[in-house]
């Protein structure tokens, strides 16, 4: 069924304000899901006409149909920018408080499974990809949409355009890494993907997911090792070696240092380098 030529306008609109504020693509897609959703519920009555209450009635559907928190928190992002930036509602009229979040810790491999994982991939272009993300820090999405000369084997540094947030950062390249990083990037443009896939494109993050995956299964690790769990495993492993949470911030590109912070509840105390005062 096709959606009314008014809905279509809508998602055009909005769409386009959300790339004029510098969003990145993906959050677009998000939150126009959203839109698309909430569309769908408030019909006959479209957005901009809907009673005050109908985004908060709406956000409670969601909670009583046992939407996880992450998709209301993404609903009331999204609804947000609908009504205060497009529609210029007072932002006290969509002060909906957004779900508590669990207070998970997060699943750190150690250096030792790390290595072991990426000894049971067969492929050599996926061992230096989950490398890299574990010696640089770097967010699957990041990893993926490196450039040959994104990367300075001379300075040992990995510069990560427009990642999360829209920001660039400098992180770092382990010196163990130069070879296999020179080999992936060798004869190539400087604009050409570092991790290529087998036709010469960019690898996906979720070909990423699937073969790291299989690689658990193969090296018989009990503990699910995921993309994001290597740079769990960086911000972890630079903080039991004595690295500054400051720096560990700016590596890994977080806003707040709150959100770095959590890491300090999951490093061994055994391998922290802190002396007794006694």
């Amino acid at each position: 069924m096709r959606e009314p030529v008014l809905s279509t306008e809508l998602m055009k609109r909005y769409r386009q304000e959300l790339q004029l504020r510098g969003y990145a693509k993906r959050t677009i897609k998000t939150y126009a899901c959203c839109l698309r959703q909430y569309t769908r519920w408030l019909r006959p009555l479209v957005p901009k006409e809907a009673p005050r209450d109908m985004p908060r009635s709406f956000l409670i559907h969601l909670v009583e149909l046992g939407a996880s928190r992450s998709l209301v928190d993404q609903q009331i992002s999204a609804l947000k920018f609908l009504y205060v930036e497009l529609y210029g509602w007072a932002s006290e009229e969509l002060d909906v408080p957004r779900p508590k979040r669990r207070k998970t810790l997060p699943i750190v491999p150690t250096r030792e499974e790390v290595l072991q994982l990426a000894n049971a991939l067969t492929n050599r272009k996926h061992r230096a990809a989950v490398l890299l993300a574990y010696g640089s820090g770097l967010r699957v999405g990041e990893l993926v949409a490196l450039d040959v000369g994104d990367v300075d084997l001379d300075e040992l540094l990995v510069r990560v355009r427009a990642g999360k947030g829209g920001k660039d950062r400098n992180t770092v390249l382990s010196d163990t890494l130069v070879p296999e990083v020179a080999w992936l990037g060798n004869g190539r443009a400087m604009f050409a993907p570092l991790v290529p896939n087998a036709q010469g494109g960019r690898w996906s993050a979720r070909s990423m997911q699937y073969a790291m995956a299989r690689a658990c299964k193969r090296a018989g690790l009990k503990k699910r090792v995921t993309p994001h769990s290597l740079r769990h495993a960086f911000a972890t492993h630079l903080l039991e070696g004595g690295t500054d949470l400051r720096v560990i911030q700016v590596l890994l590109g977080h806003a707040k240092i709150e959100t770095t912070t959590r890491y300090t509840h999951v490093v061994n105390p055994s391998r922290v380098r802190v002396v007794s005062p006694l």
